[in-house]
């Protein structure tokens, strides 16, 4: 199977916006490469924070919008991303920018802000992703405009071994019904058009979200009823999956009954997103979807490779067994 053919058997069919009824986008000015790598570097897309540690740029970012307290895994590894400036992702504002003098500035291709910054003379890079393949550009791209040799290699091996990862893990038109819920309350779930689709259908499921486009959308507690998903995996941070056991309407589900309800593992950013941990999820649910269960041992294994292969992080056992419990960081209390 070619690479081509390996990507499109996980891609699912994209049309223009305009047919879609969606916005129409703009074509903005391509990121200039300068003569020398980037030594200045502004993030403001949560996710993308991910891609830049893992390439080697997390000494040179001087801004972002990342937070400890949204993101405690990633500021626990990576604490040079403390001396960062913390930006406002709803506002990014040129004349603050300007004032970190950036060579680059990422932004998120979603967003409003591209514009606006490039007219004000940023150097600004959009990028967004809701497939595989996209994800693998988007972390060749960011290499590209990195500009250096870490950054090359490792965008190389992690595109080989993500490849592998995922032409080993056949979808199954007849798979169980998977729920992924974003937040309980309010209660959100994640469509098709999304990355989470795709990795559900990657580990041998089908979203039970039917008639759902996109991430974070606001559903009904009656509408997951009528859905009775086989799975339900509920994000890190999205509120206890153990009180739906207890609970009058969600024990009704069939998921909940069989108890087959599972917290989202988290890492740097949340696996079951948009960041380089994806190759984590898709091994980490394949084994939920089509066991029922997590070979633990072998999982803190691949997670334990995972980040030294990637991000030059030599994580403990301890830490690896956190991060698949959706915890954060141990602290002097929790030890």
């Amino acid at each position: 199977m070619t690479l081509s053919q390996l990507l499109k058997r996980f891609s699912v069919l994209t049309l223009p916006a305009a047919l879609l009824g969606g916005a129409l986008f703009i074509s903005l000015p391509a990121p200039v490469a300068h003569a020398a790598p980037p030594g200045r570097i502004v993030e403001g897309w949560y996710a993308h924070n991910a891609t830049l540690i893992m390439l080697g740029a997390q000494d040179r970012i001087v801004g972002t919008v990342a937070r400890p307290a949204m993101l405690p895994w990633m500021f626990h590894l990576v604490p040079e991303l403390a001396e960062a400036e913390t930006l406002d992702p709803g506002n990014l504002n040129a004349e603050e920018l300007l004032a970190l003098h950036p060579d680059l500035v990422f932004v998120t291709s979603s967003g409003h802000s591209a514009g606006a910054l490039i007219r004000a003379g940023l150097n600004v890079a959009p990028e967004g992703f809701d497939r595989f393949d996209t994800m693998l550009d988007c972390v060749d791209g960011t290499a590209t405009l990195l500009q250096t040799p870490i950054a090359a290699k490792r965008a190389q091996a992690y595109r080989s071994a993500f490849l592998q990862v995922i032409s080993q893990a056949p979808t199954n038109p007849q798979g169980p019904r998977v729920l992924h819920v974003e937040s309980l309350k309010p209660l959100r779930v994640d469509g098709d058009d999304s990355i989470i689709d795709q990795w559900i259908r990657s580990a041998g499921g089908l979203n039970a979200a039917q008639g759902i486009h996109g991430n974070k959308q606001p559903v009904s507690i009656e509408q997951v009823l009528s859905w009775n998903p086989d799975i339900l995996i509920v994000a890190a941070n999205a509120g206890d999956p153990e009180a739906l056991k207890k609970d009058p309407v969600w024990s009704k589900i069939k998921a909940v009954q069989s108890g087959r309800i599972y917290r989202n593992p988290t890492g740097l950013f949340p696996w079951d997103r948009y960041g380089p941990e994806l190759m984590l999820q898709v091994i980490w649910a394949r084994q939920i979807v089509q066991t029922g269960q997590v070979n633990v041992p072998a999982m803190i294994r691949s997670i334990r490779s995972f980040y030294h292969d990637f991000y030059g992080i030599a994580l403990s056992a301890d830490d690896a067994q956190r991060m698949l419990d959706a915890l954060p960081p141990a602290t002097d209390d929790t030890h």
